[in-house]
């Protein structure tokens, strides 16, 4: 579940023009012998801190490659799970040794989306949301490929915590 700081709630509300934003991608697999961490939309390489309580890099600055990235918001189809198509330009040196060895890999490559604040680079202000990557083709040094939010359909909602149970809420039909 993503979380989110105040200090992103302020900016995403009151836009501050010296505010900005940063979005980074981890790619994870078991194959790769560590994440790919890449910024979206930026000229030089740039260092971020993970957060405490992730699975790899917990707590340190991590440095992220520069790269093109292009996610639109996810498509809405009836009875279908959302579904982005994701696009990665120039990987060629970082990424495809790594997503060639993936592609014959038999597990998901994990996406985490985390956006950071110029004004606090230290730690997330919004996520990290995980989604796992699939359809993926590499095309010169394009990556290109369909993220989505795996096994939806058995999350809990609204809050990952709450069981519904007849002593809770009576009104519920056996």
């Amino acid at each position: 579940m993503p979380t989110y700081s105040e200090a992103w709630l302020e900016a995403v509300a009151s836009c501050p023009p010296e505010e900005r934003t940063y979005d980074t991608v981890q790619l994870d697999h078991p194959s790769f012998g560590e994440p790919a961490y890449i910024v979206a939309n930026v000229a030089d390489n740039m260092q971020f801190g993970i957060e405490a309580g992730a699975p790899v890099n917990a707590g340190q600055m991590v440095t992220f490659i520069a790269c093109p990235l292009k996610a639109p918001w996810p498509e809405q189809r009836e009875g279908q799970p959302p579904v982005a198509k994701v696009e990665i330009d120039n990987v060629a040196r970082e990424l495809v040794p790594k997503i060639r060895a993936a592609l014959g890999y038999r597990a998901y490559i994990i996406v985490t989306h985390r956006q950071y604040l110029e004004s606090d680079r230290t730690e997330p202000a919004y996520g990290p949301v995980s989604f796992v990557l699939s359809n993926v083709m590499l095309t010169g040094t394009k990556l290109i490929g369909e993220v989505r939010v795996r096994n939806l359909q058995n999350k809990r909602f609204p809050k990952l915590d709450k069981n519904y149970s007849y002593t809770n809420f009576p009104s519920l039909l056996p």
